[in-house]
């Protein structure tokens, strides 16, 4: 079994970036520097998300929601959450937790699995997204960076 899996699943309209933004954040630092971590950036993997659970020991997941929340919340997701949001936390299609639920139905999740939300707004293609996604990202990563051991990034 092989060690911690942090990935960001986005795509590139506005806001729906905030994945992939925790992810470049914990990339541009070097706190995770020796530790066997492997960081991707995923665009809407659908049901292949599931062969990257596969064998790990603990998996990070960050992807941005929309629940009419506040635009910039973070919030964590457990295992008993993922039915009542199953089909309104994406706008991938076959979303995250869907493939998380039949990744649970096939015995393929990960000891440990950690998943977080970033509420969104705007998901327009191309567009940037707004600065307090950016925030939010960096926030987050600062959060994911103490969860492994380490301190904040700057």
């Amino acid at each position: 079994m092989s060690g911690v899996r942090i990935l960001g699943i986005g795509s590139p309209s506005g806001d729906d970036q905030a994945g992939w933004l925790t992810v470049d954040a914990l990339l541009a630092s070097d706190l995770l520097a020796g530790r066997e971590v492997v960081i991707k950036k995923l665009d809407r993997p659908g049901a292949g998300l599931i062969s990257l659970l596969e064998n790990a020991s603990w998996v990070i997941l960050v992807d941005a929601m929309q629940s009419n929340g506040q635009v910039g919340r973070i919030r964590r997701f457990d295992q008993k959450d993922w039915p009542g949001y199953c089909h309104g936390l994406s706008s991938h299609g076959f979303g995250v937790l869907d493939a998380l639920s039949l990744a649970q139905e096939l015995g393929s999740l990960p000891p440990r699995l950690d998943l977080y939300g970033i509420e969104i707004g705007s998901v327009n293609p191309d567009e940037k997204p707004e600065e307090n996604i950016q925030a939010a990202a960096r926030q987050l990563a600062n959060l994911i960076a103490a969860e492994l051991g380490h301190a904040p990034l700057v």
